[in-house]
């Protein structure tokens, strides 16, 4: 009895280990539908707001002054991208839930997403399903003038009962 003891506490760090290497997993499928500027980052939808401090020091502001969400603007550093913009649930752990990437020129944002993507399968936009992400939730990605947006169907989010269109 000692021993089986003994067996299955050497192997909870194991399994501790596999369940958190499947979560990193299911993330990293979120990364194959982002721009490389934003996959690189290391952020994710589904990301609390204090890991996104931690990840992305160059936050200049935290507003939350809003009734629904909580909105943390990153300025960037390269010659292309203005910011990147993120909305987090309003919960008491606030969630990730959208990311909005400004470049400084609206030229060819549309057609880096479709070279990226492919054509859109939404009605303009794209949608991305559950199972392709390895998520609970649909993400939904759609450009306009100078932005790309991406972003997720989380609970508590304004997304929660699926996008407008």
């Amino acid at each position: 009895m000692k021993y089986l003891f003994l067996i299955l506490l050497g192997l909870c760090p194991f399994l501790f280990m596999l369940n958190n290497a499947s979560t990193v997993a299911s993330k990293g499928k979120q990364h194959n539908y982002f721009p490389k500027e934003l996959a690189k980052k290391g952020v994710y939808l589904g990301m609390s707001l204090k890991k996104l401090k931690k990840k992305c020091k160059g936050i200049q502001k935290i507003d939350t002054t809003s009734v629904f969400k909580i909105e943390a603007i990153e300025t960037s550093t390269t010659d292309t991208i203005v910011s990147f913009t993120y909305l987090f649930t309003k919960s008491e752990e606030p969630l990730l839930y959208q990311i909005t990437i400004t470049y400084t020129s609206m030229e060819g944002v549309q057609d880096k997403a479709v070279a990226m993507l492919g054509e859109p399968n939404h009605q303009g936009e794209w949608r991305i399903q559950p199972e392709m992400i390895k998520e609970d939730f649909t993400m939904g990605i759609w450009t306009f003038g100078p932005k790309w947006v991406i972003s997720g169907t989380l609970k508590g989010s304004e997304w929660e009962k699926g996008f407008s269109n």
